[in-house]
């Protein structure tokens, strides 16, 4: 009687082990479906939409706001050389690894072949680092565990409140992936974009005429006479 109930208990636990691997799998598969299954240009509008939104809240609360974009670096040549597939499976990949570094309130968006738009609300430039790094090292350690070619090279911008605008932030990003690429792959560049006081902004007449009281040098009109009126 007790090899039948050892049977039983080693039947329960191979079920139950199967069933929380095809939970997992499934969940797994139905956050994939949602970022990448997405058409581009939808996650693209999306993303941005959401961007405005969060921009305009951290500009409201005076709380940073930090946009990043970054490229996976062998994609194209991957896809070129060998199959679409493979390199769909390695933009999976590092999908998965961000999913593992960024932070819940976080936002991933495939804007379109290998490009990527990572949205850290909230996050100053210290925050936003330690979840770039993050990323990074997760991708490091998936390309070792499958042999793919995986690494990442983007731009990261912080606005500090008030900032400009969200295309100053937008522009400033995209400048910093530009230059993180041509300095070679599995490098983030990144930027701290902080407030100017508006005395800063203002031309040397005006700062002038702030600090001190207008000096009235011109000659006074004569005095008022009827008789110059008649």
């Amino acid at each position: 009687m007790s090899w039948y109930v050892g049977v039983i208990v080693v039947l329960a636990l191979a079920l139950a082990s199967d069933l929380y691997l095809r939970v997992r799998a499934f969940r797994r598969e139905g956050v994939l479906r949602r970022v990448v299954g997405l058409a581009w240009n939808e996650n693209r509008r999306d993303f941005y939409a959401l961007a405005a939104r969060e921009f305009e809240r951290g500009r409201r609360y005076a709380h940073p706001f930090t946009l990043g974009y970054f490229d996976l670096d062998d994609y194209q040549e991957v896809h070129g050389r060998f199959d679409h597939g493979l390199a769909e499976a390695m933009v999976r990949l590092v999908i998965e690894s961000a999913r593992c570094s960024i932070r819940s309130s976080d936002v991933l968006a495939r804007l379109g072949g290998d490009a990527f738009g990572l949205l850290l609300p909230e996050a100053g430039s210290e925050a936003a680092g330690a979840v770039i790094h993050k990323l990074q090292d997760a991708t490091r350690e998936a390309s070792r565990e499958t042999a793919l070619p995986l690494s990442i090279s983007g731009g990261v911008v912080t606005c500090l409140p008030p900032a400009e605008s969200l295309d100053a932030a937008v522009s400033a990003a995209d400048r910093l992936l530009s230059g993180a690429k041509g300095a070679g792959p599995d490098t983030i560049w990144t930027e701290v974009i902080v407030p100017q006081p508006i005395e800063g902004f203002e031309p040397m007449r005006l700062r002038r005429a702030l600090r001190q009281p207008p000096a009235f040098e011109l000659p006074m009109p004569p005095p008022f006479s009827r008789r110059h009126r008649d």
